[in-house]
């Protein structure tokens, strides 16, 4: 008896399976349409708002951006296709701890800003100095970054500054104006998080056929 409920709650699983279907998981236009992953559910309904991960090696094909993992997050469906919107990204713990040394300092700047088409977004820098700073030195050079992160955000679309963020312009710009300050060994972006859309349509979700 024990073992025919056995098979029998095994066969529910295995129908269970076969009556989801796989949505493919794919960027929205402007960060290129690329392929994400895969995702199961027996509804589009339920495939609405969760979020994929993937790391910016696999997304470029740059094995330096390994330590990078970004989300996106499902806010359409067409047909199989679910479209998924930029949500974040962060750094691997062991990356960081490797970048920190004896004798040095680290700035850490935290910023909500808005982009140019009112996208808001929460930036995470580590500003890493050469040596050891003194705290009017961070304070400037945490003053400089946050300045640099602002001007950035109104000047830039959506797309614009996350490009920025993953691809080193940002850190560029904050280590170039902040070594005028005091020296910087590196600087690292290591965390983002989308805080709102500006578009009604990703906000809300939608589901359509295939066209």
């Amino acid at each position: 008896m024990a073992t025919a409920r056995a098979r029998r709650k095994v066969r529910k699983v295995r129908d269970k399976w076969k009556e989801k279907v796989w949505y493919e998981i794919y960027a929205t236009p402007e960060f290129g349409g690329v392929f994400i992953g895969y995702t199961p559910a027996n509804d589009p309904s339920l495939v609405l708002g969760r979020v994929a991960e993937t790391s910016l090696k696999d997304l470029t094909g740059d094995p330096t951006k390994h330590m990078h993992r970004i989300y996106f997050k499902i806010f359409g469906i067409t047909g199989n296709k679910a479209i998924a919107q930029y949500y974040g990204h962060d750094t691997t713990r062991e990356f960081m701890k490797a970048q920190v040394r004896r004798r040095m300092s680290k700035v850490d700047v935290i910023l909500d800003v808005t982009t140019q088409d009112n996208y808001k977004v929460r930036t995470k820098v580590s500003v890493l100095t050469a040596r050891r700073a003194h705290t009017r030195q961070k304070s400037d050079i945490r003053k400089k970054a946050e300045e640099i992160i602002k001007n950035m955000a109104k000047e830039k679309t959506f797309p614009q500054y996350v490009q920025a963020m993953l691809f080193g312009e940002m850190a560029e710009k904050i280590k170039e104006e902040c070594k005028k300050i005091f020296p910087i060994r590196n600087v690292i972006v290591y965390k983002s998080e989308v805080l709102s859309l500006a578009k009604k349509e990703e906000n809300e979700g939608y589901i359509k056929e295939e066209e």
